[in-house]
């Protein structure tokens, strides 16, 4: 038997699966009672008389077989839930992100796996970009994701190629948490080649989160509907790298108007397609400008916050950055490239990332290498590999 509260999850669940607009289901959830869902399915054909709002869903529900199949098919959505240990959360209910709340139209139901979303994650940035990010982008990120982590930010991003990844790893590697948006229901990670780092996301106590139930494919629609949620659990929007045609600009169109305030780094006068977005964004007065990576600080005044900690250290920031890119590469090859190029030798047999990040920081110390040297020899490696295996697939 269940309980009231499951039954009521139950039957929302039946309705999402019934098409019924989500505009509907927010009013039925904040101005009706339970009895008002009961009353629906059980055929009250009166209740269509005295909510008019309903009446072009009469049809649906006097349709006896379309109720089976979407009770069986919330039945079915549920207890994949309950296998994948996949939450539901109910608007307004204790654990529905109160981030999310603020937004005009919120999802009337979310999906989420790993830590609650209500637990030291409202003070949260937004970080939005290009899939195809050059060495701009990685400075970007690995310069100012560090200086918010510390502050106490979470970081919020999409687990798409390109910017997306390099944030949830930039956070990590500082231990911060992150919040990955997706497109598709939880049964599920796109791209496949994102599973690892959505499986250390849950272990750092992240979140994976979607308003689509398992079973929903990544449609391309999806992706466009999921970036508003990316703002809508933000504070701030920061555009770290986009093109002015590409879809992060969709994202900052969400932000525009959730007034979420909008930044972005400085492209300089001779901005590259990867960074027409920035210039867009700034030409427009769309955002303000963050002039370098140690100009960190009016992302989190705007968010509503005052400063904590004192500025890091370059020399400090560069050694993270190093880490996170370590961090971060999923293939020998990229390490065993660099290692040839700065006449060191790898051993496949001591694969542990800490172990490398301080043999790498050891080797540094003990030779004045140039950490500089070896991070951009680690970019132009890390990009030059996606490119090789994007053009075999």
């Amino acid at each position: 038997v269940r309980s009231s509260a499951a039954s009521d999850v139950y039957k929302r669940q039946a309705l999402y699966k019934l098409g019924i607009k989500n505009e509907l289901l927010l009013k039925m959830i904040t101005e009706y009672d339970s009895a008002f869902i009961i009353r629906l399915f059980e055929g009250n054909t009166d209740i269509f008389l005295t909510n008019m709002e309903w009446l072009q869903y009469r049809e649906i529900f006097e349709n006896h077989s379309n109720l089976i199949n979407a009770l069986e098919a919330a039945e079915n959505i549920l207890q994949i839930n309950k296998q994948n240990e996949i939450h539901t959360a109910i608007y307004s209910t204790i654990n529905y992100p109160r981030n999310l709340m603020r937004m005009d139209n919120p999802p009337a139901i979310i999906y989420y796996k790993g830590a609650n979303p209500n637990d030291n994650f409202e003070k949260a940035i937004a970080c939005i970009g290009t899939r195809k990010p050059t060495r701009f982008g990685f400075n970007a990120i690995n310069y100012l994701i560090p200086q918010w982590v510390i502050e106490g930010f979470a970081i919020i991003s999409g687990l798409a190629a390109g910017v997306d990844r390099l944030s949830h790893i930039a956070c990590l590697s500082e231990g911060g948490k992150t919040i990955a948006v997706l497109a598709h229901g939880l049964d599920m990670v796109y791209p496949a080649s994102n599973r690892k780092l959505a499986e250390k996301i849950l272990l750092c106590n992240g979140i994976l989160l979607s308003e689509y139930p398992v079973g929903t494919k990544p449609d391309k629609f999806r992706f466009v509907n999921r970036n508003r949620l990316i703002v809508g659990l933000s504070k701030v929007t920061v555009a770290m790298e986009c093109e002015e045609k590409g879809g992060s600009m969709r994202t900052v169109e969400f932000a525009q108007g959730q007034n979420c305030p909008i930044f972005c780094p400085d492209p300089g006068n001779n901005a590259q397609e990867a960074q027409s977005g920035l210039k867009y964004i700034l030409n427009n007065n769309i955002g303000t400008m963050i002039r370098n990576g140690l100009d960190y600080q009016n992302v989190i005044l705007s968010a509503g916050y005052n400063i904590e900690h004192p500025p890091m250290k370059a020399q400090y920031i560069k050694e993270r950055y190093l880490r996170a890119l370590i961090t971060g590469i999923e293939d020998d090859y990229i390490v065993k490239s660099v290692f040839n190029q700065i006449g060191l030798s790898y051993n496949s047999d001591c694969p542990c990332l800490i172990n490398l990040n301080n043999y790498l920081l050891d080797f540094i110390q003990n030779t004045g290498y140039p950490i500089q040297r070896i991070i951009d020899l680690f970019i132009a490696n890390i990009i030059s590999r996606n490119e090789s295996t994007e053009k075999e697939i």
